[in-house]
């Protein structure tokens, strides 16, 4: 008999989205599942729309709690889950009719415990699959061990070996359950990745498919894309707690090391605040320096573009002149423009906010084809590749 599986799904205000949530989890293919709904205090219709669908579907059972984010959302959730595999969706998004039923043959064919899938990065006008970054297999044992210096950093930035993200996975209970009821002080900045990350390294039993079943929903409310006053000290108030939940005997110094490359990235994409020194003529000093008053072309907007954009203009440091992206149809709500025209614009650099080098190097190589000149175009320093402790220590003192 197929064994229960809980899909826990943290709610906060996402009354356009929740039906097509609901629903999507609802006629999954796969039928012995519990539905947790984990209304979070939501101040619009959730709370109703939850209740409504519980009164129609005996599978579905509604936690209300007050507002206290996301994480403890979910632990509220697994302290109800009954079943013996874990799943997670956010309110916000959805999955394939199939998801649930192919991860659960994939962990019972295998002895899996844990079993990871692709995402589905969805906009407006298109979807775009993220695959894996192994092989589709079983990994354990000796495989396991093999994947262990590239499992939170690859050396490509920024790019993780396994996605960092609960929702595209299926547990099993004892694997993850501990992990996610432990106390988490930073007010949901890792709470996914410092869940995830620890439970499969202990546990190193996952089976990797290439198939893609969760749609991130891609809009800008999201909390990926909110700007943090609080990073630095977070990570001085957490980092060794951090590396003591990892138990990589012979791996220590390699996590440790693709941590601190997480860590950079924290500060890079969240609390890029930290990195630039008030009484300097210089910003942006990750990206070498540009000076104040500068006339920047900015190029991405995805979560990285969005919050530099958001940081330069508050700061007021330099002058953004224009703001493209080659995705630019898919970004309705922003005032971002399509990369054609940047031959035509006056400035002094152009700075790409992209975090993987792999864009970053086709975004280069396209722009340097338009006629862009190469000396003006910014992206992450390479000193700090090298050696992100550079970094880290000045956002820490």
């Amino acid at each position: 008999m197929d064994e229960l599986i809980s899909v826990i799904v943290p709610i906060y205000n996402v009354e356009p989205y929740l039906r097509q949530c609901i629903e999507s989890i609802v006629n999954q293919t796969y039928k012995n599942i519990e539905i947790i709904l984990v209304d979070d205090g939501s101040t619009d219709k959730c709370p109703d729309i939850c209740d409504e669908y519980a009164a129609e579907d005996k599978r579905i059972k509604v936690i209300h709690k007050m507002n206290g984010g996301q994480d403890s959302a979910r632990k509220e959730g697994m302290k109800n889950a009954n079943g013996v595999y874990i799943g997670y969706v956010d309110g916000d998004d959805w999955i394939e009719p199939e998801m649930y039923d192919t991860l659960y043959r994939l962990a019972k064919q295998s002895g899996a415990l844990i079993v990871e899938s692709g995402v589905i990065d969805t906009y407006i006008d298109k979807e775009v699959l993220r695959k894996p970054f192994y092989n589709d297999g079983f990994y354990y044992d000796k495989k396991f061990s093999d994947i262990i210096p590239t499992i939170i950093y690859t050396g490509n930035f920024f790019q993780h070996g396994i996605f960092p993200y609960l929702v595209t996975k299926l547990f099993y209970k004892d694997c993850i359950f501990n992990y996610q009821m432990m106390s988490e002080e930073s007010n949901n900045l890792v709470d996914d990745v410092m869940c995830v990350f620890p439970s499969v390294v202990n546990t190193q039993s996952i089976y990797i498919t290439h198939k893609c079943f969760y749609h991130y929903r891609m809009r800008n409310g999201s909390t990926k894309r909110t700007r943090r006053n609080d990073v630095a000290d977070i990570v001085k108030s957490n980092y060794s707690e951090w590396l003591k939940r990892f138990n990589a005997v012979g791996f220590e110094k390699s996590i440790e090391s693709q941590l601190n490359y997480f860590v950079m990235y924290l500060f890079l994409s969240k609390a890029m605040y930290t990195l630039d020194v008030k009484e300097s003529d210089l910003y942006l000093m990750p990206y070498g320096g540009v000076k104040k008053g500068s006339r920047i072309v900015l190029y991405g907007a995805g979560a990285v573009g969005i919050q530099l954009y958001n940081y330069i203009s508050s700061n007021k440091c330099c002058d953004i002149v224009y703001w493209a992206d080659k995705n630019y149809a898919s970004f309705t709500d922003l005032s971002v423009k399509s990369p054609t025209a940047i031959v035509d614009i006056d400035f002094d650099y152009l700075v790409i906010a992209i975090f993987n080098r792999d864009a970053y190097v086709s975004a280069k190589n396209d722009l340097i084809s338009m006629g862009i000149d190469e000396k003006k175009i910014r992206w992450i320093d390479n000193k700090y590749l090298e050696n992100p402790m550079l970094l880290i220590k000045q956002c820490l003192i």
